[in-house]
């Protein structure tokens, strides 16, 4: 069997380590990447642009020797511009290759909203290694930065511009940092300790525009408030990556799959942030892994269902650690019983129904993030496991 998979993401990366584990000896492994890097872990980013002192070797997770070493023939810098599904073979410039099955795993692009001034020098929409690097020299002649948007990656990239001695203004769409990980008052929470960090932060505010001659010079919201800058960073979500097959698959926000994490076409699979499950593009690291252990499984033997994941995340906020579970903003209206704990730095608030965790944020405690998520993934009694919970959280109330 002849295995390709487009993509070196985390998706990518998880899919061809399962199928060098499960193939035959005769079996062979293609890769393609857009990148001229090996797997690097995309979260880490940031911290590689506020820090100098770090290389590019050093954000490489994997480098030409592991894909080596496990028999991938991994083509970087070579990227896929048509596939056939009749023949079974897809284009570069370079070449064309046959495939027996193969999975796509393009991952995502940066959504930018269509803000006037976009084209300007020093503009950036924030998504990969390369984009980092630029964003890092820029840092060395400039002073003010904005970060359009105000989620994880945008949090993260201001952190950066700070410990870079930036003068750093987050503008956020949304009426409060992190909607999809917070509520209002744990954001409130956040948002004080960011502040007491050095960062600007304006809530509920549209960029209407950004203005300067060749370069940036302000960033103009759509009440009328002028932000001086000198770089401009879009950190504003993700839109999958699906032109390649936008003519041959179905697609609709990202790529169709069904519980096999087959698409719509014999023999070609789908998983990571360009994929679409019942409707949900997750565009988070563990859905994504799951997703690509079950496609490549399948790739060699169809009989494993995915059946969608969990909204579970740990993430390291600046020096915070936050932990969501199932919160879909949603939970005060179907009235579960909530407890909390809250002070200047920290924020816990459980929701609960019929003695069960259904969702939980935590901010600050990280000693809590393990017993939670257990009881959250596992269904586990609250009532039952009262002691351990309090044992990390003794003012839960």
């Amino acid at each position: 069997m002849r295995y390709v998979v487009i993509g070196n993401g985390v998706a990518g990366v998880t899919a061809v380590q399962i199928l060098a584990k499960e193939k035959n000896t005769e079996s062979t492994i293609t890769q393609f990447s857009d990148e001229p890097f090996g797997y690097y872990n995309r979260p880490k980013i940031p911290a590689f642009v506020g820090n100098n002192e770090v290389s590019v070797e050093e954000t490489i997770t994997y480098g030409m020797d592991w894909y080596k070493t496990i028999a991938v023939d991994l083509h970087m810098q070579e990227k896929v511009e048509r596939i056939d599904t009749v023949k079974q073979e897809l284009e570069t410039k370079e070449a064309t290759y046959p495939f027996d099955r193969l999975l796509i795993a393009t991952g995502a692009d940066c959504w930018c909203p269509p803000i006037e001034g976009r084209e300007l020098k020093h503009f950036y929409a924030m998504r990969n290694l390369s984009d980092a690097l630029k964003i890092r020299k820029r840092f060395k002649t400039s002073n003010k930065t904005v970060i359009i948007g105000g989620g994880v990656l945008g949090l993260e990239m201001a952190n950066a511009a700070i410990n870079q001695k930036q003068k750093t203004t987050v503008v956020e769409f949304a009426p409060y940092l992190l909607p999809r990980q917070l509520d209002q008052e744990g954001s409130n929470v956040l948002q004080r300790i960011l502040e007491t960090k050095g960062m600007e932060i304006l809530v509920g505010k549209e960029v209407q525009r950004i203005t300067g001659e060749k370069e940036v010079s302000q960033v103009i919201t759509k009440d009328g408030i002028e932000i001086p800058a000198e770089i401009v960073i879009a950190c504003t979500g993700i839109t999958p990556r699906v032109n390649l097959v936008k003519d041959i698959l179905e697609v609709n926000r990202g790529i169709i799959v069904n519980d096999f994490m087959e698409t719509s076409s014999e023999d070609i699979f789908a998983a990571g942030d360009c994929a679409e499950h019942k409707g949900i593009v997750y565009g988070l690291i563990p859905p994504s892994m799951q997703q690509a252990r079950i496609a490549a499984h399948n790739m060699i033997r169809k009989d494993l269902e995915y059946h969608g994941s969990k909204f579970a995340a740990t993430l390291k906020v600046t020096d915070l650690f936050l932990s969501s579970f199932g919160y879909m903003g949603q939970e005060h209206d179907l009235g579960y019983e909530m407890r909390k704990y809250i002070n200047d730095e920290e924020y816990v608030k459980l929701f609960i129904h019929k003695d069960k965790i259904k969702a939980a944020i935590i901010l600050g405690v990280r000693k809590a993030i393990p017993i939670v998520r257990n009881l959250f993934t596992q269904e586990k009694s609250v009532s039952e496991n009262e002691k351990k919970i309090r044992e990390v959280l003794p003012d839960l109330s």
